[in-house]
Parts: C-alpha cells; structure tokens; sequence
C-alpha cells in the first residue's frame, strides 16, 4: 500500500507542476499584475518605470561587463545597478526586462560578491535573494557578479565578471 500511496502523491505533485507551468505566461503576468506605471520623475527618455515609491528602473540593451554595466547606470543622476528586495520588486524587474525585448536574454542585476557574501552595489541590505539551484555556491573566486532572466523568471545566477550582458538599472528619486 505505501508504494501506492507515494506513487499517488509524486503523480499529484507532477500534475500541479504542470498546470502552473502551463498557466505561466510572462506577457499576461506583465500585462495585468504588474503593468507598466511610467516614472513619476522625468528621466529625458521612455521606458522607466515607477519601482516602489523611490525609485525607477529600465532595462536596457547594452552588452557590458558587470563594471561597465554599473558605469553605465551611475550616469544617471541617482542611478545604479537594480537593487531586488522582495518577490514583487523581483517580478517587476523581469517585466521591465521582458518589455525590452521578449527573448531569453541575460541581464546584470547590481549584487555582487565581497569577500564570503554578496552586497548590492547601491549599498541597500542583501536580505531577499532568488538563487536558482547551486548558483550562490563559490566558483572559485571566478564568478562574482549576478545575473537574472525572465525566461526562468527571475532565477539569479553568479556569474564572471567579465561576462557581456544586457543591463537593469535603477533610479533613485
């Protein structure tokens, strides 16, 4: 009877799986739970949107290394690398990456690693995080920096450097 009953529950498990799967569509989640609210301050171009009450973000198109990246961001007055602290900012941050250009591209979000932990870039606290599997572990110093996608919606992944990747910034109003 046991091996029945264990059958019973990985076949359930197996099934729900898949329904979620199949209800997982990032155009209808971007679309109506998270719709795009344009930014409340002017930023002298389209595409930020409003991120919590202070701040902004915009995905970008850009094919940079981490610190390039981070340059890139800092140009902008209050900017920086995105900061992620909660699984609402989380999906908001793949929407913004998904409006960009739907396709499975990876982008540089601003968490790095500094000694045996990981930092946010703008300095705000590293409590939420949103690892895929095994990809916090060390590297061999070699892959300090983090990047997300929206095609496994949202799952970070450590990475080098040095690595060339589209990039999410934030604006602090």
């Amino acid at each position: 009877m046991r091996p029945v009953v264990v059958t019973a529950v990985l076949l359930l498990v197996v099934l729900m799986s898949m329904s979620a799967s199949a209800a997982y569509s990032p155009a209808l989640m971007c679309r109506t739970k998270y719709p795009a609210t344009p930014c409340r301050k002017s930023m002298g171009q389209e595409g930020w949107n409003q991120f919590g009450q202070n701040r902004c973000v915009k995905a970008f198109l850009a094919k940079d290394t981490q610190s390039d990246a981070k340059t890139f961001c800092r140009s902008f007055t209050g900017g920086d690398l995105v900061s992620i602290h909660s699984l609402v900012e989380l999906c908001q941050v793949e929407c913004a990456m998904y409006r960009t250009k739907n396709v499975q591209l990876y982008y540089w979000i601003g968490l790095e690693r500094s000694g045996n932990t990981f930092v946010w870039t703008d300095g705000s606290e590293y409590k939420y995080f949103f690892w895929a599997d095994r990809q916090s572990a060390e590297s061999g110093g070699k892959e300090n920096c983090v990047e997300t996608n929206y095609y496994d919606w949202g799952f970070w992944n450590n990475q080098n450097c040095n690595t060339k990747n589209n990039v999410v910034c934030q604006v602090k109003l």
